[in-house]
């Protein structure tokens, strides 16, 4: 019955500390993507305001329109990649997530 016992601890300890691993890893990912998603915007910004300023001036739209139009741009291109990925956040939060994956936690 001790055997048991003790077998039993080991095992709830193995899984707290695996659930424990586990939520460390998500909180750092959605650290590392919004560090990423902030950098993006950032740099989507003079984009942003070229598109404002082309709704209110070339289509003639109000200025809430044009607002909520430049607001929503992400960088999404036809046919290509969004925009920014390539910023030092975003790899880096893409590598997190790889070696995550991997489980290649060198």
């Amino acid at each position: 019955m001790r055997k048991v016992y003790i077998l039993m601890t080991i095992v709830l300890f193995t899984i707290n500390g695996s659930i424990a691993l586990a939520h460390s890893t998500k909180t750092k990912q959605a650290e590392l993507d919004k560090a990423c998603e902030t950098d993006r915007q950032i740099a989507l910004k003079p984009r942003k305001n070229e598109i404002y300023h082309e709704c209110l001036t070339k289509f003639k739209k109000s200025k809430s329109v044009c607002q909520d139009e430049a607001d929503v741009y992400n960088g999404n291109r036809i046919n290509g990649a969004p925009m920014f990925y390539e910023l030092p956040a975003c790899e880096k939060a893409f590598q997190f997530r790889k070696k995550t994956i991997t489980g290649n936690h060198s």
